[in-house]
């Protein structure tokens, strides 16, 4: 049995989502000071760090990240360490344009974000296979690890890809799933407006068509979607077991159906060590403290009832909403965000924030707003 409890720790995990990447290594010193100062016991780290792991093709810096596991070892902070495979770097898209997804309008998605994968590639699949067994080769056995990371919030922003790649998958998924067109047909209703096949070479995505389309086609087609994602999750995963043993492996969700409805977490549940669920805060009228409450119960039903972790929730505007609240400083960093009930095993709080300007303050990285709030005191 895989191991369900992040390696190393023995109570509530608290921290926050930390790219030391994106400051000056001058300041790494003070992160960690700030960080024991205020009581963070886990971090999230390399998740978008892919173009720094490796460069050029085949050409690996790993120094920096050396040198980060050690200073938060020596300080007593346990690691969740990211495959960055959410962010190929602009050599591997130079190299492999076709791992770029294509909408179902025919448009080809560029470099420059996030997420920009086809899930059907085989280029994609073998680089992210490459560089999660090198850092399972080099940091399986560190000592600050204490948890894996896959990727990061699959089907955020992009679930499915409507290439010809992923249409000759997508015949493959449909002849594994009925075994002939016939049963296709009958499943589809294809009889209706005359769109009947004859073999499954006729089928492709559910691209854009004259007027409304088959909507169990397009049911069908965000099920592929899924299961592709999790069939590279599961590559990853099954990577990480061999190579580090002992250690668990997640990848964060998004349970929220505002958020994220295109993944059956249900499914995904099954194949994690632990369940971690991201939920980003907006103040925007809506009925916010409902969708949080709903969020909660759904990732405690998509984990069994065991304990597990609140991965991510952002401090401020980091998500892009101009409607993210700030937290007073009462609550900064003292008062985790718990969203399932206390067990024996440990359980985790975090929060990933935004780079930005902020200035520097007693509060981490990990955990700071982008501007002070007026103080109240917490609940």
């Amino acid at each position: 049995m895989p191991e369900t409890t992040p390696r190393g720790l023995t109570g509530l995990a608290f921290g926050g989502d930390y790219n030391p990447e994106q400051w000056p290594e001058t300041v790494w010193d003070e992160d960690v000071r700030l960080m024991r100062e205020a009581g963070v016991t886990m971090v999230s780290v390399g998740i978008f760090s892919w173009a720094l792991l490796e460069p050029s093709p085949g050409v690996y810096d790993f120094g920096w990240l050396d040198r980060n596991l050690d200073l938060l070892h020596n300080a007593g902070i346990r690691v969740d360490l990211g495959t960055p495979t959410v962010a190929p770097p602009a050599w591997f898209y130079r190299a492999h344009p076709d791992a770029l997804p294509v909408t179902e309008d025919g448009v080809r998605l560029e470099f420059g974000s996030r997420g920009a994968i086809c899930h059907s590639d085989t280029d994609y699949r073998a680089a992210a296979a490459n560089i999660t067994t090198r850092l399972a080769e080099r940091y399986g056995d560190h000592p600050a690890l204490a948890l894996w990371h896959v990727h990061n919030e699959y089907g955020v922003p992009v679930s499915a890809c409507y290439c010809d790649s992923c249409a000759a998958h997508f015949r493959r998924w449909l002849r594994r799933e009925y075994g002939t067109v016939d049963a296709v047909n009958e499943a589809w209703g294809t009889a209706f407006w005359g769109q009947r096949y004859a073999g499954f070479d006729e089928i492709g995505p559910p691209r854009r068509t004259p007027t409304v389309g088959n909507p169990a086609q397009a049911l069908d087609y965000r099920r592929f979607a899924d299961a592709t994602m999790r069939e590279n999750f599961t590559a990853e995963r099954d990577i990480l077991h061999r190579l580090s043993p002992g250690v668990p492996v997640t990848t964060n969700f998004m349970t929220a159906l505002s958020q994220c409805d295109s993944v059956d977490y249900w499914a995904w549940g099954r194949e994690v060590d632990l369940v971690t669920n991201d939920h980003y805060l907006i103040t925007d009228g809506r009925r916010t403290h409902v969708n949080l409450a709903m969020a909660a119960d759904l990732t405690r039903s998509v984990a069994g009832g065991a304990p597990g972790c609140c991965s991510n929730t952002p401090p401020r505007e980091s998500t892009g909403s101009p409607a993210t609240p700030p937290r007073p400083p009462a609550r900064w960093p003292a008062t985790p965000w718990r969203t399932w009930p206390a067990a024996p095993r440990a359980r985790c709080s975090s929060s990933g924030a935004s780079p930005g300007a902020a200035p520097r303050s007693s509060t981490p990285r990990c955990c700071r707003t982008a501007a002070p709030a007026p103080a109240s005191s917490a609940r």
